[in-house]
C-alpha cells in the first residue's frame, strides 16, 4: 500500500463503495422482484378464492330462485335462478383459466363442471315439475334429496379447492413476507457494511493523508515564520505524501543549511564554501554572488581604510607639526609686537625730543655739543630700529612662507576629505546593497562622511584664516618696507642733523630748518611706528585663529585616525580566506 499513489487509493476506495452500493442495489431488486412476484401470485390466489366464492354465489342464488318459484310459483322468484344459469359457466370458466398453472384445481374444477351441470339439471326439473305439474309434484321431487347430496359434493369439491388456494395463499404470503425481510435486511446490513467501509476508508485516509498534510501544513506555518526545525519523520512512503514528507524534510535541511551559512557570513566569515545542490538553486546561486561580490567590497573597503588610516596618520603629523610651527610664529609674532612697541615708544620720545630742539633752536649755538650728542643717540637708535625692523621683515617673510605650507597642508586634508566623503558615499551604497548585514557599516560610513565634511570646513576656516593672514602679512611688509624707508631717512637727516650741529656755530637758521625738518621726520616715524603697531596686532590675532584652527583640524585628524583604526578593527572581524 505504501508503493501506491493517493489517486490509486482514492480511486480503491470509492471503487468498494461503488461495489458495495451496486451489490445493494442488485440484491434490493431481486428481492423487490421476488415480492412483486409473490404480490402477483398472491392475488391470483385471492381471485381464485373470489371466483369460488362467486362459484358459491351462483349456485346458492339458483337454489334461491328455484325454492322461491316452488313455493309461490312467481315468475318473478326466477330472476336469481336466470342470472346464475348465465353466470355460472362464465365463473367456472374464468377459474379453470385462474388455475392453469394447478393440475389438481384443474381437475377438481373438471368434477365440479359435470356436479354444477347435475346440480343446474336438478334444479330445472324441480322448476319444470313446478310448473308443468304442480307444487306437490315439485315438493316430491326435491324431497329425495337428489340435487342435497349434488350440492353436498359440490361443497366438498369447493372447499377442497378453496382450502388449496388458502393453502397457497399462506405459503405465497409467508414467501413474500420472507422476501421483504430478506430485502430489508439484505439493505440494511449492507448499508450498515457500506457505512463502516466509508468510515474505514475515512479514518485510513485520515491517518495516512489528512494527519501527514496537518502536520506538513505546520511545518510550513513555521516555515512562512521563519522558525526552521528539521523535523523528525522518516517514512518508507513512496505515494504523493511520503515524496512530499521528505521533500519537506529536505527543504527543512536546506533552509537550516542556509541560515547556518548566512550566521557565518554575518558573523564575519566570508571564507565559508557555498555549493549549490542543482542547476535551479536560486538561492545557492544568490549566495555564492553575494559571497563574491561582499569579498570584493570588504576587501576593496579594507584596502580604502588602511589607506585611510595611513593618511590620517601623515594628516596628524603634518597637522602636529603645523600646530607646532603656528605656536612659534604665534610667539614670534608677539615678540615683534613687544619690540614694535618699544620702537613706537621710542619714535614717540624721537618725535618730542624734535619737537623740543624745534622749539629750542634758537638756543642751539649754547648747546650744540648737547644736541650733537642727542643726534648721535638717535643715529644710534635709529640703527637699532633699522636692525629690528629688519629682523621684523625677516620674520614677516618666514610667517609667510609658513602660512603658504598652512595653505598646502590644508589643500591636502581638504582633499582627504573629499576623498573620505567619497569612500563614506562608496560606503553607503555597498551598505545600502549588504542589507540589514550592512546597517553597522553605514553607521561607521555616515560617521566618516560627517568627519570629512567637517575636516572640509575646518579647511575652509583656515584658508580664510590664512587669506586674512597673508593680506595683513602683505600689509605688514609693506609697512616694514615704509618704516624702513622712514628710518632710513631719519638716519640720513640725523647725519644731516650732525653736519648742522658742527656747523651750528656757522648758521643758527640751518639748524633751525634742520630742526624742522627733523621734527616733521619724527612725526612721520610716529605714525609709520602706529601702522607697524596695528599691522602686528593684526598678525598676532591672526596667528592666534590660525592656533586655534589648527588644533581645530588636529582635533578633528584625530578623530579621523581614531574612526580609520575602529574601520580597521571591523574589517579585521571579516574573515575572507
Amino acid at each position: 500500500m505504501n508503493k501506491l499513489s493517493i489517486g490509486i487509493k482514492l480511486g480503491m476506495g470509492i471503487v468498494l463503495v461503488l461495489i458495495m452500493f451496486i451489490i445493494v442495489s442488485i440484491s434490493s431488486y431481486q428481492n423487490i422482484e421476488r415480492i412483486k412476484e409473490n404480490e402477483i401470485w398472491v392475488n391470483h390466489t385471492n381471485d381464485v378464492i373470489i371466483k369460488i366464492e362467486q362459484i358459491k354465489g351462483d349456485l346458492k342464488d339458483a337454489e334461491t330462485g328455484k325454492r322461491g318459484y316452488v313455493i309461490t310459483g312467481a315468475e318473478s322468484y326466477l330472476e336469481p335462478y336466470n342470472e346464475a344459469i348465465d353466470m355460472v359457466d362464465k365463473h367456472i370458466n374464468d377459474l379453470k383459466t385462474l388455475t392453469s398453472d394447478n393440475i389438481n384445481q384443474q381437475e377438481r374444477i373438471e368434477a365440479l363442471r359435470l356436479k354444477i351441470q347435475e346440480k343446474l339439471s336438478e334444479l330445472k326439473k324441480a322448476i319444470d315439475l313446478r310448473k308443468n305439474v304442480g307444487f306437490q309434484a315439485a315438493q316430491e321431487y326435491i324431497m329425495t334429496d337428489f340435487g342435497k347430496n349434488v350440492m353436498d359434493e359440490i361443497r366438498v369439491l369447493l372447499t377442497a379447492m378453496e382450502e388449496d388456494e388458502n393453502r397457497l395463499l399462506d405459503e405465497r404470503l409467508a414467501a413474500s413476507k420472507n422476501s421483504s425481510d430478506n430485502a430489508i435486511n439484505t439493505i440494511l446490513w449492507f448499508t450498515i457494511g457500506a457505512c463502516l467501509l466509508v468510515i474505514l476508508l475515512i479514518l485510513y485516509y485520515i491517518r495516512t493523508i489528512a494527519v501527514p498534510l496537518k502536520k506538513l501544513s505546520n511545518i510550513a506555518v513555521d516555515i512562512s515564520k521563519g522558525k526552521i526545525t528539521v523535523m523528525d519523520a522518516n517514512t518508507n512512503r513512496q505515494d504523493e505524501v511520503g515524496v512530499l514528507i521528505s521533500s519537506f524534510k529536505q527543504m527543512q535541511q536546506y533552509l537550516q543549511l542556509k541560515a547556518e551559512q548566512a550566521n557565518s557570513i554575518a558573523s564575519g566569515n566570508l571564507a565559508i564554501k557555498i555549493e549549490s545542490i542543482s542547476s535551479e538553486d536560486l538561492m545557492g546561486v544568490a549566495f555564492t554572488t553575494m559571497l563574491g561580490r561582499l569579498k570584493e567590497q570588504i576587501g576593496s573597503v579594507s584596502q580604502g581604510v588602511h589607506v585611510l588610516a595611513s593618511s590620517s596618520s601623515e594628516i596628524m603629523a603634518t597637522v602636529s607639526q603645523l600646530s607646532s610651527t603656528t605656536t612659534e610664529t604665534s610667539t614670534s609674532i608677539s615678540e615683534t609686537t613687544s619690540t614694535v612697541e618699544e620702537v613706537k615708544q621710542t619714535a614717540e620720545v624721537s618725535n618730542q625730543r624734535a619737537m623740543e630742539v624745534s622749539d629750542s633752536a634758537q638756543k642751539l649755538s649754547d648747546i650744540s655739543q648737547d644736541g650733537y650728542k642727542s643726534i648721535q643717540d638717535t643715529i644710534e637708535g635709529m640703527n637699532k630700529i633699522k636692525s629690528q625692523m629688519e629682523s621684523i621683515a625677516g620674520i614677516v617673510i618666514q610667517l609667510s612662507e609658513k602660512s603658504h605650507t598652512i595653505g598646502e597642508i590644508a589643500t591636502t586634508v581638504n582633499d582627504l576629505s573629499e576623498q573620505s566623503n567619497l569612500l563614506a558615499v562608496n560606503a553607503s551604497i555597498e551598505a545600502a546593497k549588504a542589507g540589514e548585514h550592512g546597517k553597522g557599516f553605514s553607521v561607521v560610513s555616515q560617521e566618516i562622511k560627517h568627519l570629512a565634511e567637517r575636516s572640509k570646513e575646518s579647511t575652509v576656516q583656515i584658508r580664510s584664516i590664512l587669506a586674512d593672514i597673508q593680506k595683513e602679512i602683505s600689509s605688514a611688509v609693506m609697512a616694514t618696507e615704509q618704516g624702513g624707508k622712514v628710518i632710513d631717512s631719519a638716519l640720513e637727516l640725523s647725519s644731516n642733523a650732525s653736519e648742522v650741529i658742527t656747523a651750528l656755530a656757522a648758521s643758527v637758521e640751518q639748524s633751525a630748518q634742520a630742526n624742522i625738518q627733523i621734527a616733521a621726520s619724527s612725526q612721520e616715524q610716529l605714525t609709520g611706528m602706529d601702522q607697524i603697531t596695528i599691522a602686528m596686532e593684526s598678525i598676532n590675532e591672526a596667528s592666534l585663529q590660525a592656533a586655534n584652527s589648527t588644533r581645530q583640524t588636529e582635533e578633528s585628524v584625530s578623530r579621523l585616525n581614531e574612526l580609520g583604526n575602529n574601520l580597521q578593527t571591523i574589517m579585521n572581524q571579516y574573515k575572507l580566506k
